[in-house]
């Protein structure tokens, strides 16, 4: 019944959740050949190319033709995953051999080994292998289909050699069309066919070319048809190779021809070196060794371990890693997460965490690119939360803001003060006593406004508490300048805002006055009407300019404010005087 039940979401995600995904994971056919004989038996391996994503699962469904191959039997041997929802199934009635495994951490890698499977020909002709059914799922807690291409293969059974044709990859879809796209075919050896010229010395020693491996120096995780290059000198007349795990082989039998180079197959995982040397009329020359090191098995599984849930803000990280030929190179660990350290190391302190849980995921990579992850959730436990006494709720622009309360011996109570848009404006700390009790005065003044307080309790070590609930909100007022017996408070906000209305009221009830003694109501409406419009507009622009002055620190914002208010009451003679002219100039 278990199997059922996982076998089910990795169909489900083949065929509706790839709209959804991340193109990442390549699945494909790997013969160790080409060509094979009528009855002979060959191995063609299922293979992974993660892209760098990380997987933890997947499942295909491999099709064959019945009449030309047989299906021996499927190794799991070396296989990236560690268990099989669905075994291997073999048909050959059908033609198809079908497999769900996975791994219980995820893995990545160019060539992960998923399953080997053995034919055996048993007709002539071209045979292709083919993918189809298919899901890859990442390790990313979602169960995300990666899978973004099938590429089978083909070979070719039969005395004569048939040219396999290339291998398509194709993009698998339920709602789109589906799309072949044809790789480019790596160039083959050419046969040399001309008269050697008479040599004096011996042959010198080839400069050996391996595309797929072009370094000799770095490992490798992908396999596929390794083939090596060589320029032939005009002298040569025949060329020996040899592929073996030796470094300073002579190879002893030549090539029945002479070619550009050669196809030297699939090869196995390790450290391999190809020797090629040249023959001439006067004898064999020097031996070239070019060194080809594949690793295409992740590193071992391991895991972190499962001492961190304490109330150390720095846990220690602690795993041990191995990969069994490339080695292990470095790790990267992410934290709730986010990449915070790549390291050689396998013991990591982290910097110091808020209380609550945490996830910690290790990555270790090979010198060869693969990787192996451990996962590990984690809880920091805080320490007691502070109480709070006293805390201001309300103060004036200047004055000092001040909070008291008890915490744990000794500690440190850290005090943050944020502004409406949660940035933090002051952040303050003080020391608890012997009996725990501690405050803490800001004297830097605050612009007016509202701000939030967190207010939480650490130790020597790091160790953080939760913030204190309920801590209500500090309101700044603007500075009082009039007040009238502590009721009524006024600032210079609330001052200027009286001085117009009265002038805008002494304005009205003068214009009212002219009006009903000359009777002159448009005569107002045109002139006077227009120049208390200004007026109004010279004031609301005064308002404006008082109010930008609140921002500035003390000392300006008082300089700026009183001139302010020397260039309105002079502003408001000059329109007194005007208006005045201007009702005179009307009576007349």
């Amino acid at each position: 019944m278990a199997k059922k039940f996982l076998i089910i979401p990795l169909s489900f995600l083949a065929f509706f959740s790839y709209a959804f995904s991340a193109d990442a994971a390549v699945i494909s056919l790997l013969p160790q050949a080409r060509t094979f004989g009528v009855g002979q038996e060959f191995n063609v391996d299922i293979k992974i190319d993660t892209e760098e994503t990380h997987i933890n699962a997947g499942q295909a469904t491999v099709r064959f033709p019945i009449g030309m191959l047989e299906l021996m039997s499927v190794d799991k041997s070396g296989s990236a995953f560690g268990f099989w929802v669905e075994e291997p199934k073999i048909s050959n009635e059908d033609g198809t051999l079908m497999f769900t495994g996975g791994t219980t951490s995820g893995v990545s890698g160019g060539s992960l080994q998923i399953l080997k499977m053995k034919f055996k020909a048993k007709d002539a002709g071209l045979v292709d292998i083919l993918l189809q059914d298919a899901a890859v799922t990442a390790s990313d807690g979602k169960g995300t289909n990666v899978l973004s291409a099938l590429k089978g293969t083909s070979v070719s059974v039969g005395t004569q050699v048939i040219p396999p044709v290339t291998p398509t990859i194709s993009v698998p879809s339920t709602a789109r069309q589906v799309i072949p796209v044809v790789s480019v075919p790596a160039p083959e050896p050419q046969k040399v066919v001309r008269e050697a010229i008479v040599a004096q010395k011996l042959p010198g020693k080839p400069l050996l070319r391996v595309p797929l491996y072009g370094d000799s120096t770095r490992w490798y995780n992908h396999q596929g048809e390794a083939v090596v290059f060589w320029d032939v000198p005009p002298d040569a007349v025949t060329v020996a190779v040899a592929v073996d795990r030796s470094p300073r082989t002579i190879p002893q039998k030549p090539e029945a021809e002479l070619f550009t180079g050669k196809n030297l197959g699939v090869l196995k995982e390790g450290v391999s070196y190809v020797h090629v040397r040249f023959r001439n009329n006067v004898g064999w020359g020097e031996t070239a060794h070019f060194k080809i090191a594949i690793d295409v098995t992740p590193p071992l599984p391991f895991e972190i371990n499962d001492s961190l849930t304490s109330d150390n803000p720095t846990p220690k990280i602690q795993y041990e890693a191995h990969d069994a030929l490339s080695g292990v190179s470095h790790t990267v660990l992410f934290l709730d997460g986010k990449e915070f350290l790549r390291s050689t190391s396998t013991s990591v302190v982290l910097p110091p965490q808020p209380p609550g849980p945490h996830t910690i995921l290790a990555r270790v990579f090979d010198f060869s690119g693969n990787s192996a992850e451990s996962e590990m959730k984690f809880e920091i436990l805080p320490l007691q939360t502070p109480v709070v006494d006293f805390i201001s709720a309300s103060i004036t622009v200047g004055e000092p803001f001040f909070a008291s309360g008890t915490s744990i011996p000794n500690a440190f109570i850290d005090m943050r003060v944020l502004d409406a848009s949660e940035r933090e404006v002051i952040a303050d700390s003080a020391a608890s006593d012997a009996r725990g009790n501690w405050k803490i005065s800001i004297t830097k003044p605050l612009p007016a406004g509202m701000y939030t307080v967190s207010i939480v309790a650490r130790d020597e070590r790091g160790a953080r508490s939760f913030p204190v609930d309920g801590v209500k909100p500090l309101k700044v007022h603007p500075k009082t300048v009039l007040s009238f017996g502590g009721f009524i408070d006024f600032g210079w906000l609330e001052i200027l805002i009286m001085l117009v209305l009265l002038i805008t009221s002494g304005a009205g009830f003068f214009a009212s006055r002219y009006v009903l003694k000359n009777k002159t109501r448009e005569a107002y409406k045109t002139i006077v009407g227009r120049d208390v419009n200004k007026f109004a507009d010279m004031l609301f622009s005064f308002l404006k300019e008082f109010e930008d002055a609140g921002g500035l620190n003390e000392d300006s914002r008082r300089v700026k404010q009183k001139a302010l208010i020397e260039q309105a009451k002079e502003t408001v003679a000059k329109m007194k005087k005007y208006i005045c002219e201007e009702v005179n100039k009307l009576g007349k």
